[in-house]
């Protein structure tokens, strides 16, 4: 008798072990689409720098990891430029309600299916000009001008 008890316990603890090892082995439903720093086009003495994540469907996380993979180039390009010309007063809004509402559409543009929750911004700074260093390391070498003179 027991031993029936003592087999019955371990195959309970074996059990909820096993379950709580799974739900630790859940991968987070959160994607980082990029890095930005931007100089709106109202304002040329600030740079704005931030990162930008996607919080995708946890029943699609697959699916929207390799779609927003494949699109974040394009991505990119279209946040960058809606970025350059936004409205100065939602730079100054801390919880950035427009700036993420409108990072959401452009996601979803390049997306053929709605596997996007919601974004999220981290890492916000707000800079002047004089303060950002461009590393130049990072930039394409310069081709030196060939034409005669």
């Amino acid at each position: 008798m027991i031993l029936i008890m003592v087999a019955i316990h371990a195959a309970v603890i074996g059990y909820i072990r096993s379950r709580v090892a799974q739900v630790n082995e859940q991968r987070s439903t959160a994607f980082e689409i990029g890095e930005f720093r931007f100089q709106p086009v109202a304002d040329p003495q600030t740079v704005y720098h931030f990162r930008l994540h996607a919080i995708i469907d946890p029943s699609k996380r697959q699916l929207g990891e390799e779609r927003l993979s494949r699109m974040r180039m394009e991505i990119l390009e279209s946040s960058e430029q809606m970025l350059r010309q936004v409205d100065p007063a939602w730079l100054d809004d801390p919880s950035q309600v427009q700036i993420r509402e409108r990072l959401m559409e452009v996601i979803l543009q390049h997306l053929e299916l709605a596997l996007i929750q919601r974004v999220l911004i981290t890492d916000w700074l707000e800079l002047p000009v004089a303060s950002v260093q461009v590393d130049l390391r990072d930039a394409p070498p310069r081709t030196p001008n060939l034409e005669s003179t």
